[in-house]
């Protein structure tokens, strides 16, 4: 049904290549607010995305990558405001992730043990179990190499786990 939206839109029908991005536009605008951190810019961000995305869809080599390409935009286009912005220091030093999990405890150590972790390897964390991108397309839309993904996440994990677990002996 995706590939035949995309299909569709790509040969100029609109309404199929509106359906496409509003299938997505949630998971783009949370990927915009972990860059961005403010909800105009994000959402300013995405649509900047949609029209880039609607002026280049012919460009789309394979649609089942639909998803991963428009998001790819979204990061494109929060790096160029981020640039606007001239920021002195890292994007990845900014990173700040919405409220995904209800109030409790849990949450808290979560957020805590998340914290810990350097902002690139929260953005891992949070697009594959949050967002849940696989590990290829994490590679493809952050531009590394899927083994390095794969390591890193499950690294992280790990520490994560064994931090949690000395905090319940205490």
């Amino acid at each position: 049904m995706d590939e035949f939206l995309i299909t569709r839109a790509k040969k100029g029908h609109k309404d199929s290549f509106t359906q496409a991005i509003m299938k997505i536009k949630d998971q783009a605008y949370r990927v915009a607010y972990c860059y961005l951190h403010n909800e105009e810019d994000s959402m300013d961000a995405v649509c900047d995305a949609v029209e880039q995305a609607y002026k280049n869809i012919r460009k789309l080599k394979n649609v089942q990558y639909f998803n991963t390409w428009f998001i790819r935009i979204v990061i494109n286009e929060c790096n160029a405001q981020l640039r606007l912005r001239q920021r002195k220091t890292k994007i990845t030093d900014h990173l700040e992730f919405p409220e995904v999990l209800g109030p409790s405890e849990d949450k808290l150590d979560l957020e805590i043990l998340l914290n810990k972790l350097s902002p690139g390897d929260r953005l891992l964390i949070y697009m594959k179990y949050y967002l849940g991108y696989t590990l290829d397309e994490i590679a493809q839309l952050l531009d590394m190499s899927s083994g390095t993904v794969k390591t890193r996440i499950y690294s992280n994990l790990k520490k994560m786990k064994s931090e949690l677990q000395t905090r319940e002996v205490y």
